[in-house]
């Protein structure tokens, strides 16, 4: 893998791991609900959905390799946005 795919699956992950930390903010209210089936559908939904789309993307950027190394920029990418935008919980 050349050195320029490399750096465009690092800073694709990277703002797939903010997007996520987005959307999951966005979505709080309706992926934890109180009804347990509509909890269980709404998170199936969510992490099925989303990892289509990550794991299309990085197959259209570099054939679809997943290294160890994404797993942790993802992580990081999450909790930074968490860190950084904990106080905004739009909960409503």
């Amino acid at each position: 893998m050349s050195l320029i795919i490399q750096i465009q699956t690092i800073a694709y992950t990277f703002l797939f791991g903010l997007y996520i930390a987005l959307i999951f903010n966005l979505l709080y209210r309706v992926l934890f609900t109180k009804s347990v089936v509509l909890n269980l559908v709404s998170n199936f939904m969510f992490v099925a959905l989303n990892s289509v789309l990550y794991f299309y993307l990085l197959f259209l950027i570099d054939s679809g390799r997943i290294h160890i190394y994404l797993l942790f920029i993802f992580l990081i990418s999450f909790f930074l946005y968490n860190l950084l935008f904990k106080k905004i919980r739009w909960i409503g």
